[in-house]
């Protein structure tokens, strides 16, 4: 006779929730940029908006950073200019001028 024993669901470990980085970018973009009392509409629009962005630069990442090559002087260059393109639109931003 065999016995079919499978761990009660409760006695198995449970996994740690995978950590949205993203979702938090987001959330800390949206506190410092959108007005109070924006339309839900908009806020929408801006977190499209975002999510595009940064999934256009995790490809542009990944396509420097291919496994099969070591990253060259140019491709951590390019890295350093999106970087302060990004802090010099926040900058923007927060002057209003963006």
């Amino acid at each position: 006779m065999s016995h079919n024993f499978r761990r009660p669901k409760s006695l198995l470990p449970t996994p740690a929730p995978k950590r949205l980085r993203m979702a938090e970018q987001w959330d800390q973009f949206a506190r410092a940029v959108l007005p109070p009392g924006v339309s839900e509409i908009q806020r929408r629009e801006m977190r499209r908006a975002f999510y595009a962005g940064a999934e256009s630069i995790l490809f542009r990442v990944i396509q420097a950073f291919a496994p099969e090559s070591e990253p060259t002087d140019a491709d951590l260059q390019i890295m350093e200019d999106l970087h302060q393109e990004l802090r010099d639109f926040g900058e923007m931003v927060k002057q209003g001028r963006a």
